[in-house]
């Protein structure tokens, strides 16, 4: 790591905003003090990229799907970084994106303690910053599951069940399909 801080050192959102960019681990706020996470790997960056691409043939123009874009949230956890966010287009000029801008955050559980922190953690904060929807993408579960978070007039979430094989939703009103074997199985070409 690139910094003088080490993971579990107590950091502010200052210090925290002018750290070096540090392309070999992945930087967050975590109950106020540094997480440092190994960068994502194999399946999960081939996961992530192909969620980018279907959502992003699916969504209106006026969405984007990115993955690994830094979040600003309030509360102990301000700088978080969902495997994926979608927004809209004009956000992603940003150098970060804002809570209340975020449409959807996707959360992709890794191998380690990723889990309780994908399942329950994140997802507490997101609904807590008021983000609509929050997508857990399990693909260490065979078959593949998403999880939907879905934000409630009570500023809480109703989950759904694991949703296994294909998905049909929405994202802030537009309509997805997505078939969650494709996200980690073998490339298919476009007819």
């Amino acid at each position: 790591m690139t910094t003088a801080l080490a993971h579990g050192s107590p950091i502010s959102v200052e210090e925290f905003d002018v750290l070096p960019a540090d392309n070999a681990y992945r930087l967050e706020i975590e109950d106020g003090r540094l997480l440092v996470m190994n960068r994502p790997a194999g399946p999960h960056i081939k996961a992530a990229q192909r969620l980018v691409s279907y959502l992003n043939d699916e969504l209106p123009d006026e969405l984007e799907a990115m993955v690994e874009f830094q979040a600003e949230l309030t509360g102990p956890s301000p700088r978080r970084i969902p495997d994926l966010v979608v927004c809209a287009a004009e956000v992603c000029e940003q150098v970060r994106v804002r809570a209340d801008q975020i449409l959807l955050a996707v959360e992709i559980v890794s191998p380690g303690e990723s889990a309780a922190r994908d399942y329950i953690k994140k997802p507490a904060e997101y609904a807590a910053n008021g983000i609509p929807t929050t997508w857990v993408l399990d693909i260490q579960e065979n078959p593949i599951s998403l999880t939907v978070y879905a934000l409630d007039e009570t500023g809480r979430y109703h989950i759904t069940t694991p949703i296994t094989g294909t998905y049909t939703g929405a994202i802030a009103g537009h309509p997805v399909t997505l078939d969650l074997t494709a996200l980690t199985g073998p490339r298919r070409r476009q007819p």
